[in-house]
């Protein structure tokens, strides 16, 4: 397979939530995301070498096997997002000591990563029910004199999907990091001619597997 250069255009951003658990029986769909919480010891259709904890890529509709659990990343394409970025670091932590003629350094043994989504505020969807906006916000809906909606702030755990590349080529490669985290802020500005934007920074929120990058080889 040839190398392929990636230009931001390559990539995408979903953000969700899982849905309920699937047990014996129910069907994966084909090119949706699973995280495993369970895997039957002898029959499993996830492939040898999956465990509890990362997320499953469905490549056909499957039934499940009697011992296999799962979840359904039922995440949303954030059409309004024009870029993201993440970060990794670890802090420094001074070990100098009497002896020693020279500074000396130690990495943290504690990975620190934070990221940022920057967009445009896009009605139905900046504003959805647990969207971005309604992290920091409450929601009131109302629809003329029939109804009204008021969703309060949630701060829901969030699963952010960030895309690489989602080719669906075969043979191709389909690349994303997928992580929870943790949205701790929110800017808005709006002005003359220009689009209306947004900024939310985020960090990883913990999780047993931690920041995954998911290598997918298309059929």
């Amino acid at each position: 397979m040839a190398e392929k250069r990636l230009i931001g255009s390559d990539g995408e951003i979903i953000i969700g939530q899982y849905g309920p658990e699937l047990t014996d029986g129910d069907i994966l769909s084909s090119d949706k995301s699973y995280v495993i919480d369970a895997i039957d010891p002898t029959n499993s259709v996830f492939p040898p070498g999956a465990e509890v904890g990362y997320l499953y890529d469905a490549t056909q509709d499957i039934p499940l096997a009697a011992g296999d659990i799962c979840r359904h990343f039922s995440g949303t394409k954030l059409c309004d997002i024009q870029s993201w970025s993440m970060d990794f670091s670890k802090a420094e932590v001074d070990v100098t000591t009497l002896c020693d003629e020279t500074k000396s350094y130690r990495a943290s043994k504690y990975d620190d990563i934070t990221g940022n989504l920057e967009g445009v505020m896009t009605t139905e969807i900046t504003d959805a029910p647990n969207g971005l906006l309604n992290q920091f916000v409450t929601i009131v809906e109302q629809d003329g004199d029939t109804s009204m909606t008021i969703m309060p702030k949630e701060g829901v755990e969030v699963y952010a999907q960030l895309f690489t590349d989602n080719t669906e080529v075969s043979g191709e490669v389909t690349g994303y990091y997928f992580t929870p985290i943790v949205l701790t802020g929110f800017s808005a500005s709006a002005g003359g001619d220009d689009a209306q934007t947004f900024s939310t920074p985020f960090r990883i929120a913990p999780s047993p597997v931690g920041v995954c990058y998911y290598r997918i080889k298309n059929a």
